[in-house]
């Protein structure tokens, strides 16, 4: 597995002679300074502007709608500075502090309420050279814990909410810590504590409604712009830290949160290396990614969008598709396997297509989406995808994933149809986004065939409040008549037409 990482880094590193010298845009806001900012060459191509000074790879709040500054400083300015200045005056940092409340269905277990606070920081760069790292602490005042997250007396299933991801339990965690080098636009290494954020199978930090950053990595993150729009990635980890929970182990979500009882046999980690590959118009992007999972199995995914923008016009149009095959290659044997007898070796197969309609710069959308999923009736689920670390996260990029039900998280082959629209409310414009979804799944297990979900998604950055956010999600979900979803609850729920629902809220705030 070492052995595999460094000659993974090598050749990917290689490419750096090749790539072009440009100048990358920020992507963060800017606070004021003594002079004016340095000129920036506008660079159309996303992944030529990927690698920054300014970019911050690691910071988990880089995605949000508002929150943080980044002070950038004139050549003029850095070059008075002594190291200490340019370490210490430099770089970015963030506090991000809220409050979060999870409720699923209240016959399983009493709805989860947390709060905390991380704090995100990164030195500026001397000689290329940056540290960085995040601090949580979730529920500080343990003597809260009982009152605000009670117990159930008599629940069937739980007598307390529990999550790593909406913490009910007093938690300090070092999610990130890592030592960064960056050359240029071209070469971006991160080592230590970190994140995966533009890797399509690594639960990304940029998950960020959920109090603490959801998972991070203990390995090496390689990033190269090789010119002519293309991003290359290699990666390699031994060790994952799932939220709240302390400290990096070889368990994955499948063992971790106990999703398959059994399943409690641990990874060694994952090497990866991807390409990405982006147009100077924008209309153009793809990917392809292979992951070789220590224990689980090797994953290939490709994926790719065409956008077709009407000329005099504020409407376009695009079309997306993705394709995927995960086998247990290298392998002998794996946790699924191993966890029950006659499991079968993993075998998937998965294709999916998306359709979609954005009008002024992509404010007003409408996508149809469609994802199949098949395998041997022999393989492991009957063909269902084995993902380690997206497994019930909902961070997975299968286009018809749900709030609530997606087939990687439930192990289960078939097909999933999807309609999406994200829409920016009135007046309020690319403050407040609202996304509105409608799941529907077509496969050949009696609980969840012909299952149906609504999902109500809605993010608001006050305006007049910078930094201060506004999280919801509601998903309702239909079974079918002949559903029986979980025998195990007895007469405390109906067994036909069962209809969970979970409710997300959350309200934080990012200095």
């Amino acid at each position: 597995m070492k052995k595999l990482v460094y000659i993974l880094l090598s050749a990917i590193s290689s490419y750096s002679a090749f790539a072009d010298n440009v100048e990358s845009t920020p992507i963060m806001s800017v606070s004021s300074s003594l002079e004016s900012a340095p000129a920036v060459v506008k660079v159309n191509n996303p992944n030529a502007s990927f690698i920054g000074s300014y970019n911050y790879y690691q910071n988990p709040y880089n995605g949000m709608l508002t929150g943080g500054g980044t002070l950038q400083l004139t050549e003029s300015q850095i070059a008075k500075q002594n190291w200490a200045e340019k370490l210490f005056a430099g770089g970015t940092y963030n506090v991000f502090s809220g409050v979060v409340y999870n409720q699923w269905d209240g016959y399983y277990q009493s709805a989860g309420k947390g709060y905390g606070s991380t704090i995100f920081g990164q030195t500026g760069q001397l000689g290329g050279f940056s540290i960085g790292g995040a601090f949580s602490a979730m529920n500080p005042i343990g003597a809260l814990n009982d009152q605000i997250n009670p117990i159930i007396p008599n629940s069937p299933v739980s007598n307390r909410y529990q999550s790593a991801y909406v913490p009910t339990f007093t938690s300090y965690t070092l999610p990130e810590l890592f030592l960064e080098y960056q050359y240029q636009n071209i070469v971006n290494v991160d080592i230590g504590y970190i994140d995966f954020g533009n890797s399509p199978w690594l639960s990304g930090n940029m998950y960020y409604s959920n109090m603490p950053v959801p998972t991070s990595y203990q390995g090496i993150n390689v990033n190269v712009y090789a010119g002519g729009g293309w991003l290359l990635t290699a990666l390699g980890f031994n060790a994952a830290q799932n939220g709240a929970e302390p400290g990096f182990v070889g368990v994955t979500n499948y063992n971790w949160l106990a999703q398959q009882p059994g399943y409690n046999n641990n990874s060694n980690g994952t090497v990866a290396i991807g390409a990405q590959y982006a147009d100077n118009s924008g209309n153009y992007n793809a990917r392809i990614w292979g992951y070789q999972f220590d224990n689980y199995g090797t994953l290939l995914y490709g994926d790719g969008n065409i956008n077709f923008p009407i000329a005099n016009s504020k409407h376009s149009f695009s079309i997306a598709g993705q394709l995927l095959s995960d086998q247990q290659w290298f392998q002998s044997s794996n946790a699924m396997t191993n966890a029950a007898s006659g499991a079968g070796n993993i075998q998937s197969y998965a294709a999916g297509i998306n359709l979609g309609w954005a009008y002024d710069k992509n404010l007003w959308q409408v996508n149809i989406m469609a994802d199949t999923m098949w395998g041997p009736s022999d393989a492991w689920g009957g063909g269902a995808i084995v993902s380690p670390y997206t497994q019930a996260l909902q961070v997975d990029p299968i286009f018809t994933e749900a709030w609530s039900y997606n087939m990687v998280t439930q192990g289960q082959p078939g097909n999933m149809y999807k309609l999406q629209g994200q829409y920016a409310l009135g007046w309020w414009g690319q403050n407040l986004l609202f996304r509105p979804v409608f799941v529907y799944v077509d496969n050949n297990n009696l609980a969840t065939n012909g299952l149906q979900e609504l999902d109500l998604i809605l993010e608001y950055a006050i305006p007049q409040v910078p930094g201060l956010n506004i999280f919801g999600a509601f998903a309702q979900q239909w079974y079918s008549t002949n559903a029986n979803t979980n025998p195990t609850l007895g007469s405390t729920v109906p067994q036909n037409n069962f209809q969970p629902i979970e409710i997300q809220a959350s309200i934080f705030y990012t200095w």
